[in-house]
């Protein structure tokens, strides 16, 4: 007969406090028998027999979409889908299961690796807020499977692997000292990035960087169509502006682009005018671009040309600036003589031309660009 683990203990415990008690009579005799036997039987069964901690339930969110599960099995059915960043209460936990439940009184059954706890939480909240008035900056797609990190840096928490072709808007550009393998933290927070716990390698710089800086990493903070707001390796993505900006300037690398106003064409309609960033490409100039240059439609032409330009280290975001009711941007810059302040500059469009209203020094927070 097999016995279930248990019994099999607390029979072995029986057998163990017989030959126990048996030696203990021959010693102390048999008005000790009882005393002894519940002395050995409590020693015994606190070594051998472990109790189940009581589970405390607490909030998670969902970190990508996914499956809520009748039961704590891929193959059971499936109770309903759940969008990412989805707020749950978790109520028990079975094996690498949570039993949760949903607002709206659903229960069933996720994944642990697709739950995100209170860090999680606060950290997504932090990423949804950080971009709030933000103007995008650029547009664009993963190129190949990209790794979608809740901050950057290759060591943080890979929320999701996501495939190629999967659009996003652009807030921000970030640099970060480069990581090899062998420099993991121990204490970095880790999540699986997919039920099988995998992640896509950044690797090394391409060939087409062979000038990058070999000591930084360049990230990127975007916002997926879902609202979702992380962070993607550069390598990993290509920016898709407007056809009729895209190669104004060859030879760089378009970086960023703003509606400023637009010019009514009486034969195609309103066109868009834009202020555009660029980069070099190859190299690291060590701001976010080099250049910035203003692209107006041209109604006697009919097509766009660059009507304003500019060389400059400037540090993204590109903002929106209105002057006496006239139109422009907002650009920062780092200041030419000290490491720990940026020049705020604001331009408008005014008579057909750009020019600049004012100016001023603001903190610089970040010690790499």
């Amino acid at each position: 007969m097999i016995f279930p683990k248990r019994e099999f203990l607390s029979r072995g415990v029986s057998v163990l406090v017989l030959l126990l008690t048996a030696s203990a009579i021959l010693v102390s005799g048999c008005q000790e028998l009882d005393t002894i036997k519940r002395e050995l039987l409590k020693k015994a069964e606190s070594k051998f027999i472990k109790t189940k901690k009581p589970f405390l339930a607490r909030d998670g969110i969902t970190i990508r979409p996914c499956s809520l599960y009748q039961a704590a099995n891929p193959n059971s059915e499936v109770v309903r889908r759940l969008p990412a960043e989805t707020p749950v209460r978790l109520v028990d936990k079975v094996g690498e299961w949570y039993k949760i439940r949903t607002r709206d009184g659903r229960e069933g059954y996720l994944s642990e690796k697709m739950i995100g706890g209170e860090e999680i939480i606060g950290l997504t909240q932090q990423l949804r807020r950080s971009i709030e008035g933000l103007p995008v900056q650029a547009e664009g797609v993963t190129k190949n499977k990209a790794n979608f990190r809740l901050a950057p840096g290759r060591w943080n928490t890979v929320l999701e692997i996501l495939p190629a072709g999967r659009k996003f808007e652009m807030y921000e550009r970030v640099a970060t000292p480069r990581q090899q393998h062998s420099e993991n933290p121990q204490n970095a927070p880790r999540r699986g990035a997919d039920p099988a716990g995998h992640e896509v390698a950044e690797g090394p710089q391409p060939a087409e960087y062979p000038e990058e800086d070999p000591k930084k990493d360049i990230w990127y903070k975007v916002k997926l169509e879902d609202g979702r707001v992380g962070y993607l390796y550069t390598h990993n993505l290509t920016f898709t502006p407007p056809e009729d900006i895209a190669r104004m300037v060859p030879f760089m690398r378009l970086l960023a682009w703003r509606t400023v106003n637009t010019t009514d064409d009486p034969d195609l309609g309103a066109k868009n005018n834009y202020i555009a960033a660029y980069a070099p490409v190859g190299k690291d100039p060590g701001c976010d671009f080099t250049r910035l240059y203003f692209m107006n439609w041209s109604n006697r032409l009919k097509r766009r040309v660059i009507g304003w330009q500019m060389r400059v280290s400037g540090v993204l975001p590109i903002t929106d600036f209105h002057y006496e009711g006239r139109p422009g941007f907002s650009v920062r810059h780092l200041h030419p003589n000290r490491a720990d302040k940026l020049v705020l500059a604001n331009y408008v469009f005014s008579g057909g031309k750009i020019r600049k209203v004012s100016e001023e020094e603001i903190p610089n927070t970040l010690t790499m660009h």
